[in-house]
């Protein structure tokens, strides 16, 4: 049909549907006007009034025909049908308002913790990046040489590598260095500590965003000496600069420079973020501002922490690009053999690297929660199969009047969808409750976490659930109720039956799936708890209680020496220690658990290395004396740093006991020397061991760690150190306290990462803790389902058989016997599903062997306490249904 028609017909189908009695009382005044018109012709020619209108009634034909003969030209006989098993469903459902409720309930639970878990799948791993054509945004990443181990497999770019990129043959429309750093903003009553970027000048381009508001750096303001200016955050500019629209061209100070604003960048954008990028970044989770990085035409060489991203070029693939960046490093080792080897880059596209880890923990979160959702239909199944068998008399008679059984199944399926749809509506509003649960409970290193939200795709995803989730409870019940026999069923007393020998078996088999799915959710939960409280259990190296961290950034500019630095630290330590309350002050280049840590090459006499592949690692960690009382960290052989240890005395350090164990498991680590891979740096004699802690989570290979005390530090740079007090009371009560101390030595440093040590904990458990709360919720709500599901299907086999179990115990039998025999049949029902579910958890619980810790998947304690928990469940669900079989009066039961 042409679209023109359309428009003139659809309307009027929609009339002929929705305002049926007007179209039928026209359709019959038009008939009989037609049909008085014809009379009054045959009056005109001299017949009489009689003969005039029998003549024009066999002329005209039957007036009931031609009305059937419109109807049909509308086609809108599957609509109109529709509509009648729509009514018919919905006067069905309000007749009965218990069933109606419990299986919208159910249903809805299952949908809406679907339709909460798909938010957040949608937000990580379906939804675009928020960057024009961002399958063109990859990350060129700068890859170990073979057999070189470095601690990770990639490592940062360096400026002489970079510059060498920018000007060789490269597949980008543009590319772009990166790295993090950290401002100090003064001029206002308070200094504020900011985290931020420096970026060369085609970093926005590469991610095709502009400022909202200004402008974005130009090529010469990306060169040293050029690059005070400044493009700020949307919050930031919110929060300190009051979103005043006059700000650009006016000058800010951060870490003692006056840089320019040249631009606001739009709200929300914030990239990088910690969590989208590589691990071996020490990047925020934040970015507050972008200044120029600056890099020199001719670099020199050193250390540099530089990430690269670049936009391919148009029409270019993958393969292509990295074809492209390996010819890179065949013309770098060519005009530098230096180079061979460390110039090997892998080409990473954004989208991948921003999901990074997180793709097979949300695909078993999707899958566990999508066991939830098929327990919550062969429930809702069970139930429509109970209630059908209570229509069978209804279903037969109109099967007699000339219902044919795909009309009978249509309306069932109808009935269905009509719950479906008002569960699916109902599970909108728990799914809202459930992304509220994700987005407070969520760890804070979930990327994308704040873009999860009930949008049109959500929504979208819960209605095809709903349909689905319709069709699929609906249509078994819906066949099973119509294969029936007609004489049976209308037959006395045949409601009483326990249906076709199909229903029974129909049930038992949704209730065996149902304690099986169950068992297998529960199952999963137990083993991701277990591990949860393992980590608790786990020494870190160090205690946490009653601990103040935070992290004293220096301004470069101010703090120029050695000497400056150390006496800086030396009057900030001896302000921190006399604040009442504060038991131990200390500074480290790092906290346990604040995610942060430098390995670097070392170099042990009697450990040389034989050839490059061969270098010895390990991390190196600035601390000063008191740091390690602070942090609750012991010595466990020799001593710890003292006052005395200075640049004069001794060079001294401490190693932990897997760097011992590793080099040293003989003779011990007391007496050795170690020290940076640069023979420019003296070698330090090792004066004691401490434990091994642990700095990014409770659940990290403990690797080999040296400690250097800061009075002899000689590399590398000591701007950013942290601060540990131990104190009597809440450390939380010291904060005002040690500002106070540190603004009386400088009054334009901030405190930056305010925390204490028991909150850093607590945030590195959030992925565990996260997970197990999810999998418990998921395998609680199993659980209730299960043993709804199990209470359902006992109660109505009894009411079934009340007539069978009436004439057994008119027979002789006792009610102890009759309590056994539905006990039985329950615990039956519920052994099966649980074999049936233990044999599934044993194949599933192997894909979550990466998820656990000290845990094996297969761990008997978890199996065995849940098929107890599950027998318990079983023998509770089929307590009530026993009992009420016990009482069953012979007598009323055989009437």
């Amino acid at each position: 049909m042409r679209p023109q028609k359309w428009f003139y017909t659809l309307p009027l189908r929609l009339r002929s549907v929705f305002r049926r009695e007007r179209v039928e009382r026209d359709l019959s005044d038009e008939l009989q006007f037609h049909l008085d018109q014809k009379t009054q012709e045959y009056i005109a020619g001299g017949l009489t009034p009689d003969e005039a209108r029998r003549k024009a009634r066999r002329e005209f034909g039957g007036i009931e025909q031609a009305k059937e003969n419109c109807r049909d030209k509308r086609h809108v006989g599957f609509l109109e049908t529709l509509l009648q098993d729509v009514r018919f469903g919905l006067r069905m459902l309000r007749k009965n308002p218990g069933f109606t409720a419990v299986a919208v309930l159910t249903l809805a639970l299952g949908i809406g913790a679907t339709t909460a878990v798909f938010s957040l799948v949608n937000a990580i791993l379906l939804k675009p990046l928020p960057f024009p054509n961002p399958d063109r945004i990859v990350l060129p990443e700068l890859v170990s040489p073979p057999g070189v181990n470095l601690g990770s497999e990639y490592f940062p770019w360096g400026q002489i590598q970079f510059r060498f990129l920018t000007r060789d043959s490269h597949p980008f429309q543009a590319v772009a260095a990166f790295q993090n750093d950290s401002f100090n903003l003064t001029g206002a009553e308070e200094p504020a500590f900011l985290d931020g970027f420096r970026v060369s000048a085609d970093f926005f381009a590469a991610l095709g965003v502009s400022p909202a508001l200004g402008r974005a750096f130009t090529a010469d303001e990306d060169r040293p000496g050029h690059e005070y200016e400044v493009v700020l955050s949307d919050h930031l500019w919110r929060e300190h600069f009051g979103a005043d629209r006059g700000i650009l061209g006016k000058a800010v100070r951060l870490s003692g420079s006056s840089y320019t604003v040249v631009g606001v960048m739009p709200a929300g954008f914030v990239f990088p973020r910690a969590e989208e990028m590589p691990s071996s970044f020490n990047f925020p989770r934040e970015s507050q501002l972008w200044v120029p990085l600056a890099i020199a035409e001719a670099p020199k060489g050193g250390p540099s922490e530089l990430a690269v991203i670049g936009r391919l070029k148009a029409d270019l693939t993958l393969q292509q690009a990295q074809a492209a960046m390996d010819l890179v490093t065949k013309h770098a080792e060519a005009k530098d053999p230096q180079w061979k080897g460390w110039f090997n880059t892998r080409i990473v596209p954004l989208t991948r690297q921003v999901v990074g880890d997180t793709q097979r923990p949300l695909q078993l979160i999707l899958g566990a929660v999508g066991l939830v959702l098929l327990i919550a239909c062969s429930n809702v199944a069970n139930l429509l199969l109970a209630r059908s068998l209570g229509r069978r008399r209804e279903f037969t008679l109109r099967a007699a009047l000339g219902a044919g059984r795909t009309r009978l199944i249509r309306q069932l399926l109808t009935e269905s969808l009509l719950i479906a749809i008002s569960a699916g509506a109902l599970s909108i509003l728990l799914a809202n409750a459930g992304i509220y649960f994700v987005k407070t409970f969520g760890p804070a290193d979930l990327p994308r976490l704040r873009e999860v939200a009930l949008d049109l795709p959500v929504f979208g995803f819960a209605l095809c659930v709903s349909l689905a989730a319709g069709i699929l409870f609906g249509l078994a019940p819906a066949i099973g109720a119509t294969h029936e026999n007609l004489a049976d069923s209308l037959k006395e007393g045949s409601q009483r039956t326990g249906g076709s020998p199909t229903s029974p078996r129909l049930r038992n088999a949704l209730l065996v799936s149902q304690v099986a799915l169950a068992l297998v959710l529960v199952i999963s939960a137990g083993l991701l708890t277990r591990t949860f409280f393992r980590l608790l259990g786990i020494n870190g190296g160090f205690n946490a209680d009653r601990v103040l961290t935070f992290q004293l950034p220096l301004p470069e500019l101010k703090y120029t020496d050695q000497a400056h630095i150390v006496a800086f630290y030396q009057n900030a330590l001896e302000r921190l220690r006399s604040i009442p309350g504060v038991v131990y002050a200390g500074i480290g280049e790092t906290v346990p658990m604040s995610g942060e840590g430098e390995s670097t090459v070392i170099r042990m006499p009697d450990h040389p290395p034989t050839s490059a592949k061969e270098l010895h690692f390990a991390n190196y960690t600035i601390i000063s004396p008191g740091y390690l009382s602070s942090v609750g960290t012991p010595v466990l052989r020799g001593r710890d740093f003292l006052e005395s240890d200075t640049a004069d005395s001794l060079p001294v350090a401490l190693v932990n006991v897997a760097m011992e164990k590793k080099y040293w498991p003989e003779q011990g680590a007391l007496g050795k020397q170690v020290g940076p891979g640069s023979t420019r740096f003296p070698l330090l004699t090792i004066v004691g061991v401490v434990p091994d802690v642990r700095h990014i989570s409770l659940r990290e290979e403990t690797v080999p760690e040296m400690y250097v005390v800061y009075t002899q530090k000689q590399w590398p740079s000591m701007l950013n150190l942290h601060v540990a007090l131990r104190t009597k009371a809440d450390p939380v009560s010291m904060i005002a306290s040690a500002r106070e101390a540190i603004h009386s030595v400088d009054a334009d440093l901030p405190l930056a990462k305010v925390s204490t040590l028991a909150t850093l904990v607590d945030d590195s458990l959030s992925q565990p803790r996260f997970a197990m709360l999810l999998l418990a919720s998921f395998g609680l709500l199993a659980l209730v389902l299960a043993s709804i599901g199990m209470y359902g299907v006992i109660s109505y086999s009894v009411a079934q058989r009340t007539q069978e179990l009436g004439i057994r115990m008119a027979l002789g039998a006792d009610r102890s016997h009759i309590f056994g025999m539905v006990l039985g049949q329950g615990v039956r029902l519920a052994g099966l599903g649980i074999a049936i579910g233990l044999l599934a958890a044993l194949g599933i619980t192997r894909v979550m062997a990466a998820f656990l810790f000290g845990v094996q998947p297969a761990d008997p304690l978890t199996f065995g306490a849940v098929s107890i928990l599950l027998v318990a469940t079983a023998l509770l669900a089929c307590y009530l249904p026993a009992r009420r079989a016990t009482r069953i009066d012979p007598i009323v039961a055989l009437r």
